[in-house]
């Protein structure tokens, strides 16, 4: 398995020999198989970062709380030796709302993949609570609705899958589905509107059972109306727990009291609500 972000080993690596081997008809039905269980490993990472690391990252210590630190952070991509963050030194306390904000490429995904623990720093430390990282692709698999909502928690009762749904604004529609939670998805959530997608996977975040909410770009596939639904829905939910979002949009940052500009791997402005600095920040991103 692929542990925070470097090569780990066999799952993994017999998955992509599975695939290899079953290229060619007549095992292309294998192969789709194998595909979808190599997505379905991506998505637990990020529902769950940790739960596959036999040699994580170094645990926060016992007084971390539900904040977030680095300290002196350089990272690269997988398999990278060439730094894309530089010295990030950040600290987010508990409860507190941020945003990233910066140009496309200025190492903001790749914060919060060092935040989630997709990703392992070239140097540095990250002390950080269990954390769930909300990204820009839905990852829904060929299953039903129920066990797809249960990739946040496998032990999670029907009636609090409903309440997840009633919270994402999607339980009308998922009762009105002949089958309700048995329904059953196609390949990346065949079946499913891109709105529907969306809560779904809104629903299976309020699932989840981490203090640090991590997300990236959450809405930038949605149209306006939905998109401001999902954010203020995420607002009543986030009550008690960090939030850390990657973002060019202001509809996003508005959901945040503070605002840090990520450019080339570095933090070169942080701006706090109530400030000009944080209006005008703020003014300057993508409007709805």
């Amino acid at each position: 398995v692929e542990q925070n972000g470097r090569s780990g080993g066999s799952p993994l690596a017999a998955l992509a020999l599975l695939i290899a081997l079953t290229a060619v008809e007549p095992f292309a039905g294998l192969r789709r198989g194998a595909l979808e269980a190599g997505r379905m490993l991506l998505a637990m990472r990020r529902l769950a970062p940790r739960l596959d690391s036999q040699e994580p990252v170094p645990l926060p210590p016992a007084d971390a709380g539900t904040g977030l630190r680095l300290d002196a952070v350089s990272a690269a991509h997988a398999g990278s030796q060439t730094a894309i963050l530089h010295g990030i030194s950040l600290h987010v306390a508990e409860g507190e709302r941020v945003a990233l904000i910066g140009p496309s490429g200025a190492g903001k995904s790749t914060l919060l993949a060092i935040a989630a623990r997709e990703l392992a720093p070239l140097s540095g430390t990250v002390a950080a609570p269990r954390a769930c990282l909300f990204t820009q692709q839905t990852e829904l698999f060929q299953d039903s609705l129920r066990d797809n909502l249960r990739l946040a928690d496998p032990a999670a009762s029907d009636a609090r899958l409903w309440e997840a749904l009633q919270a994402a604004g999607l339980d009308d529609e998922v009762h009105a589905f002949a089958g309700g939670l048995d329904t059953m998805l196609g390949e990346g959530g065949l079946g499913l509107s891109g709105g529907q997608a969306r809560r779904l996977a809104l629903a299976r975040l309020f699932l989840h059972e981490s203090t640090l909410w991590l997300l990236d770009e959450a809405t930038e596939a949605l149209n306006a109306q939905t998109a401001l639904d999902v954010l203020q829905r995420l607002r009543a939910r986030c009550h008690g727990r960090t939030l850390l979002i990657a973002t060019h949009l202001r509809r996003e940052a508005a959901l945040t009291d503070r605002l840090l500009s990520v450019r080339d791997g570095r933090i070169v402005g942080d701006a706090r609500r109530g400030t000009p600095a944080f209006e005008t920040a703020l003014a300057g991103l993508r409007a709805d």
